[in-house]
This record gives structure tokens, sequence and C-alpha cells, in this order.
């Protein structure tokens, strides 16, 4: 099998994995192989999933240094409304919203460091894998908040959890991010 890598418009962003094989026992999927040239190896130090019903949002979630790295995220169920914004400082995409729907037979996502991550359930019940690099750290956690995002699905009626809901907007966050283009030599705009 050929592992598929596909560069999207956020540097480093990329849909990853292949169509699954599927016969009359089930389906095979393939998420992740060896990464393409110029992309640092893989080293996740934590898996994690999430189950939401539809309706639900969760996001825009990120850790800010130390404790900040790649994540992978995949679905295995249900479908949803898949969220990147770069908040990398000096990024030609900084502030940029890219949105996938991501279901059981679609890729999955690398997400690059300085890049938050949400999602809006489409299809329940929907089940989120997520792979990363760096330790949770309850200090490091935070986020952006979703309302404060042009999203092409309106947020306001969704369910969001007490500390999404809390989030800081965009415009108010900060960010530590600072964008290296020498990690990105071949990037195409």
């Amino acid at each position: 099998m050929d592992q598929i890598w596909q560069e999207q418009v956020i540097p480093g962003l990329y849909t990853v994995g292949m169509d699954p094989l599927e016969d009359s026992r089930g389906a095979f999927h393939k998420i992740l192989a060896q990464a393409p040239a110029g992309c640092d190896p893989l080293l996740f130090d934590e898996i994690y999933w999430s189950n939401s019903q539809v309706g639900v949002a969760r996001g825009m979630h990120f850790q800010v240094p130390p404790h900040h790295g790649r994540k992978l995220v995949f679905a295995t169920s249900g479908e949803v409304l898949d969220l990147v914004i770069d908040l990398r400082v000096g990024s030609p995409t900084f502030h940029h919203l890219w949105e996938k729907q991501l279901s059981p037979r679609s890729q999955g996502v690398l997400l690059p460091t300085g890049c938050a991550h949400g999602f809006l359930v489409t299809k329940s019940p929907a089940t989120l894998v997520y792979a990363q690099e760096g330790a949770y750290d309850k200090a490091c956690d935070t986020g952006v908040s979703l309302k404060s995002l042009k999203i092409s699905q309106s947020v306001d009626a969704l369910e969001l959890s007490e500390r999404d809901e809390a989030l800081l907007q965009l415009a108010d966050f900060a960010s530590p991010f600072v964008f290296d283009p020498s990690k990105y030599v071949g990037w195409n705009e």
C-alpha cells in the first residue's frame, strides 16, 4: 500500500492516509506511514479519543510552549467538520481557517505545531482519535473561541462545554507561536 500525504494550504498541515480496503468482511485502514521528505519524523507521546453526539462542537484547542507539538487526528465513526486555524505569527496563512469533513472513509489530518484544532459533529456518534507529540499539561492547555471564527456552519446552536464557551476570542489571543519558514522548504503558497 502506498501512503498518501497531501499538503494543504496551511504550511505543515497534511491530510494523511489512504482509501480503506473493503470487502465482505469489513474494511482495513492505513492512516499513517513514513513521513514524506522534508517532514520531521513523528514521535507521538500520547493517544486520546473522544466520542460526541450530533450537535456537539469542541475546540479550538492547543497547548502553548513548552508542551506543544504536532497532532494526528482521524475519525473512526460518525462525521465531523474538522477545523484548523494557524496561530503562528509570520505564517503566510496566519489566522487562516481550514475546514474538512472527516469520517471513517476519509484521510486523517496532521496538524503542525502552532495550530489550533476543533470540530463540529455532523453525524453521530462521532469518535475521533488523536495522537500527539508532547505530553498533556493542564497549565499549557488553552484555546480560542469557535464563536470568534468565520466557520462555514453556524456554531450558535451547537453544544459547547463551559470551558469552550469561556475561551478567548481569536483577536484577543497573543500567540507565542512563531512561523519558521526553514521548516517548510518547498512549501508552495
